[in-house]
């Protein structure tokens, strides 16, 4: 099968959707496909950057990028095309849809993005009305052409269904990759009990509730805290980490280095009250790391967590202290469910993923 992957930035090394995009074109050719890219950057089909007027450093601050729809690359690319795939929901994968409609080739998408991981980090913006025709306008368009679309969690799939999306939704996790299903748990030599948090410094990302709560533990001067990332709130954090027993160590790691934290780190505390799914928080358990989730309506994150001190309300810091405290304080139980999430996490291989999504594909090429 020739499947055209329709991604505004490809080669991001800090997007979550561009990150499980690239897992999951290598799994398609390992699995005898072939993928072709039509993307910003020097992809096989290159389109430029766009940047809308007013938002240049919004845009910048967010990390996104924007692809412009050059109509006549879109139409070489769908043309070579058996099928094609729409992982971001802007201006570039509405066009591509559009061609392929014209053109007469299947559309499937993955639903990646909710509104409130845009407008959460603009206060004026994030309101109900404003999310809500966001949503219309990614069911009125985003993904209008689309057949079916991937829902990486029940939860995703339900709020689609709520909003009235008609496509066939499949319910398709983005999967874990060997690289973490493999990465072997090494007992923390370290004196100091290690709590990792990973994720852009952002409203949606609430990191500020761990640093709250950092100061409610009560073996606080024994934990050393990581927030793995950078963002528009380093400055609000480094405020906020003043005064605490143990300095947070706050700083962006390259992958490589990331996997190593996430195999040493003995918690994952996942603060995200606004979560597609949430892969840094999968690969971390993965690794080992036992996670504490926050629980929130439009986060699918704690629907990994197996045990009621796996989670805690979103923004609330008297209980996320509670649970880092029981585990601290239970290191018996915290070596048997870190056992338990490596062989939970193999459930969750993007190979295994990668099939499913190729099945959706398979029978929305069949149904045109």
């Amino acid at each position: 099968m020739k499947i055209l992957i329709v991604i505004d930035d490809y080669f991001s090394t800090t997007n979550g959707m561009a990150i499980s995009t690239q897992r999951f074109v290598k799994q398609f050719r390992q699995l005898g496909h072939e993928v072709r890219v039509l993307s910003t950057g020097k992809v096989d089909y290159q389109v430029p950057r766009f940047t809308p007027p007013f938002f240049n450093q919004l845009i910048a601050e967010q990390g996104y990028v924007f692809g412009r729809p050059v109509h006549s690359i879109l139409k070489r690319a769908i043309t070579w095309a058996d099928i094609i795939h729409l992982d971001t929901p802007f201006f570039l994968g509405i066009e591509a849809g559009i061609v392929a409609n014209t053109l007469g080739k299947p559309v499937t998408g993955t639903f990646h993005l909710y509104p409130e991981n845009m407008t959460a980090s603009v206060p004026p913006l994030d309101r109900p009305l404003v999310n809500k025709k966001i949503m219309q306008f990614f069911r009125n368009w985003s993904y209008k052409h689309c057949c079916a679309i991937q829902c990486p969690t029940t939860k995703v799939k339900d709020r689609l269904e709520r909003y009235h999306f008609p496509q066939k939704l499949v319910v398709i996790s983005n999967g874990i990759p060997a690289t973490f299903l493999t990465n072997k748990h090494i007992e923390n030599s370290n004196k100091l009990f290690t709590i990792l948090c990973i994720g852009r410094y952002s409203r949606e990302k609430d990191q500020a509730t761990l640093l709250k709560a950092m100061r409610l533990v009560p073996n606080r001067a024994s934990i050393q805290l990581i927030l793995a990332g950078k963002g528009p709130l380093q400055d609000e954090y480094h405020k906020l980490a003043e005064g605490l027993a143990n300095k947070p160590i706050m700083k962006y790691y390259p992958p490589i280095k990331l996997r190593q934290l996430d195999s040493r780190a003995d918690l994952v505390v996942h603060c995200a009250n606004v979560e597609v799914e949430g892969m840094a928080c999968m690969e971390a358990f993965a690794s080992g790391c036992v996670p504490v989730i926050a629980n929130s309506p439009l986060s699918s994150t704690a629907a990994y967590a197996l045990t009621a001190n796996n989670q805690f309300p979103a923004g609330d810091e008297t209980v996320l202290a509670n649970r880092i405290n029981y585990w601290y304080t239970h290191p018996n139980e915290l070596k048997e469910w870190r056992e338990k999430y490596v062989n939970y996490a193999k459930k969750l291989s993007v190979q295994l993923s990668a099939k499913k999504v190729i099945t959706m594909m398979e029978n929305a090429q069949n149904k045109e």
